[in-house]
């Protein structure tokens, strides 16, 4: 499915949470988030949600993101590589684990 909007994905986390069995509430508590959070994010109503919120919902419920890069935004010159930093490095359980613990600043 590809994912263009807020809604997009919102519905892609639905089906994921539907076909594991689980209540909006289920979902929220493996991902740490609260039901309405989820319900917002399913709905497409919650566009400013925190990343890490909506990644960690994403991880509950089993969807897998993969970034592809649309080849005509590689080959423009406006597109340039960045150096990875340590942050870069960390797998999202990790960095989720770390972001709950010592919150977003």
């Amino acid at each position: 499915m590809r994912i263009a909007s807020v809604v997009d994905l919102g519905v892609l986390i639905r089906q994921a949470r539907l076909a594991r069995g689980w209540s909006q509430q289920q979902a929220g508590d493996a991902a740490g988030v609260s039901r309405r959070l989820v319900n917002l994010i399913e709905g497409g109503q919650h566009p400013n949600a925190e990343t890490w919120r909506v990644l960690a919902l994403v991880t509950a419920v089993g969807v897998r993101l993969e970034g592809v890069i649309d080849p005509e935004v590689a080959e423009s010159t406006s597109a340039r590589p960045t150096t990875a930093g340590p942050a870069d490095e960390l797998d999202l359980d990790e960095y989720l684990s770390r972001f709950r613990m010592d919150g977003p600043g």
